[in-house]
């Protein structure tokens, strides 16, 4: 977690990007993608691609115009899917069932591994704030799952 370490905070340095999310964030994504898959003499396996993981990147934990479905959408031209993304803890079953049909479905129509790491937090609702005692992760506003 490293302060100057957030990939987001790298996008946002892009005239065409200005704040990550907005309009070029996935023309951003999809070179950094592009890339890193093309660099000789590297054999990938599983993920390979620009990965977002909210409680690991500074940045994107601070966002509050980032919403689950627009991490899909950039997510589609990227590496890993939804990625350490706080949710609320009373998530209903079919809330999150629908969220893995999601990620299964771009999964499935790009044939690429995509993951829901998603971490319900006990006690707390949507755009309450995460409270982790972590070297490995940051806070983070939680996000809606709708």
């Amino acid at each position: 977690l490293d302060d100057g370490g957030s990939v987001a905070e790298a996008i946002e340095c892009l005239d065409e990007v200005g704040v990550f999310g907005h309009p070029g964030t996935m023309a951003a994504a999809a070179a950094v993608t592009t890339s890193l898959q093309s660099i000789p003499d590297v054999k990938t396996t599983g993920y390979s691609g620009l990965m977002l993981p909210v409680l690991e990147d500074r940045r994107l934990a601070e966002l509050d115009t980032l919403s689950i479905q627009k991490l899909l959408c950039i997510s589609s031209v990227c590496g890993v899917g939804i990625d350490t993304v706080p949710i609320p803890g009373d998530v209903s079953e079919k809330s999150l069932a629908s969220l893995i049909l999601d990620v299964a479905a771009l999964a499935c129509r790009w044939n690429k591994p995509l993951s829901c790491r998603v971490f319900p937090v006990p006690s707390r609702l949507a755009g309450m704030a995460t409270s982790f005692d972590s070297p490995y992760m940051c806070n983070s506003s939680i996000f809606p799952v709708e």
